[in-house]
């Protein structure tokens, strides 16, 4: 349904999500004989209700061309160095009709440099490539939140380390026939938090997928499909109610229920006042780099809270006022933690209600980085440049008498007088142009402070 593992609203001509979750399926699957519906839950922990409306037509025979629906789910938690991401390997005769991707970030940065690809019956060179995994996705410059007939984002929560996103593209309108065999792959490429540390670098994010076609005959066999607990990103939940027996002495703290049928307990701490504190223990599994992610329900009597994890502060403080109750997903940051107890611990910056389900810990893999940079992290050095450049001329109606004077008076930072690689850049005035030359990377750039780039 284009979500993912979490809930999101869905607009498309295939499939709807409603903002309650109400799942609508309009993906025609004819059959010749017989059909079987089968829903199961592999969540060991929660049940919930179920009810459902099916509808089919009877036929007196389908088209003799007629191919079965089809669809496969994959992953790579993370996605593995060395290759690209396989979305479909397919035998038979048929055609594509769509994709869904996650994501969830395994460092900061884009993720989605990456060239999608169609190799279509036994192909070398794909028939199809294209030129960015937003670009596949119909969006540029990233990705944000949309939902539209043929392709959107339902959920994109940014760029950082735990964050995690689910993109759709239905190949409807353009369906991508195949006679032998298909094969749909795409990159994962991307850059670091700064494109001059790293850009265009593979990169180890958590990655799933659904490919969706029809095929005459009976499809090839694909490796079986993982248990659920294989298939969830491998976030490590402590639900916070567990602490309540050692809080339960505490002024203002008590459990509360929030949901359909207060199906979701939460523990509520009520500060009194500023700087008033609350710590809660929480458990590391393994030592390492982590995100962590707090679920939390902002409400009319919400507070502000300054959250420390081991004394380090989260990314920013938590708004928990709002006019009506709402769930928050909110991403502390990056950690690196060890093994063993540690310690979250809340500080009202405004009076007011905490009120939280549950703390998530993802552990992270290595991060990709590339050491001796090259021409693409050359690239974004020029760029920083030539910002600097056309915003002194825009200032002052002149380029600066030497580089000196954009450092002095505020607009280029002094990374920028050095290469890719570290290496000090010599600049000079040629007539109406600032010149940069690096002798260790091989390069020479002027400007005139047209814009970025000239």
């Amino acid at each position: 349904f284009a979500v993912g593992q979490k809930p999101a609203v869905v607009n498309s001509v295939p499939v709807q999500v409603s903002p309650s979750g109400s799942l609508s399926c309009y993906w025609r699957m004819p059959f010749a004989k017989s059909a079987r519906i089968v829903v199961r839950n592999d969540n060991p922990d929660r049940t919930t209700g179920l009810y459902w409306q099916v509808d089919w037509v009877a036929l007196d025979a389908l088209p003799p061309d007629s191919g079965y629906f089809h669809a496969r789910y994959r992953q790579e938690y993370p996605a593995v160095s060395g290759r690209d991401y396989l979305i479909a390997d397919l035998r038979g005769k048929g055609h594509y009709v769509g994709t869904v991707m996650a994501v969830t970030l395994a460092q900061d940065g884009w993720f989605g440099e990456g060239d999608d690809f169609f190799f279509i019956d036994g192909e070398e060179v794909p028939s199809l490539q294209g030129t960015g995994s937003e670009d596949y996705f119909n969006d540029a410059w990233g990705f944000r939140e949309r939902t539209t007939p043929w392709f959107g984002q339902p959920r994109w929560q940014g760029y950082a380390a735990g964050d995690s996103g689910i993109m759709y593209r239905w190949h409807v309108l353009d369906p991508v026939g195949f006679e032998k065999s298909l094969r749909v792959a795409i990159e994962h490429k991307g850059n670091r938090a700064e494109s001059e540390e790293a850009w265009y670098i593979e990169r180890p994010d958590f990655l799933s997928s659904v490919a969706y076609w029809y095929q005459e005959g009976e499809p090839s066999r694909w490796e079986p499909l993982p248990d659920w607990a294989d298939r969830r990103v491998p976030w490590r939940g402590q639900h916070l109610v567990r602490c309540y027996q050692d809080l339960r002495s505490r002024p203002g703290v008590r459990v509360e229920t929030a949901g359909f049928f207060g199906s979701r307990p939460s523990l509520c701490w009520e500060a009194r006042s500023e700087a008033e504190r609350l710590s809660l223990p929480f458990t590391v599994e393994q030592s390492g780099r982590h995100a962590a992610r707090l679920t939390a329900f902002a409400c009319p009597e919400g507070g502000r809270f300054r959250l420390q994890v081991d004394g380090e502060e989260t990314r920013e403080p938590l708004e928990l006022h709002a006019r009506e109750w709402e769930e928050r997903d909110l991403l502390l940051g990056e950690y690196s933690l060890a093994r063993g107890e540690h310690r979250i611990t809340m500080e009202a910056l405004a009076p007011g209600h905490f009120r939280a389900e549950e703390l998530r810990l993802l552990a992270l893999p290595p991060e990709a980085n590339r050491l001796v940079k090259t021409h693409n992290e050359a690239h974004f050095v020029r760029l920083g440049i030539g910002r600097a450049l056309y915003a002194f001329r825009l200032a002052f109606g002149r380029l600066p008498e030497d580089i000196a004077e954009a450092v002095e008076l505020g607009f280029l930072d002094t990374r920028y007088l050095n290469d890719e690689n570290g290496h000090p850049l010599t600049f000079s005035r040629e007539e109406d142009q600032m010149v940069a030359e690096s002798t260790e990377g091989g390069w020479r750039h002027a400007w005139r402070g047209l814009d970025a780039r000239r």
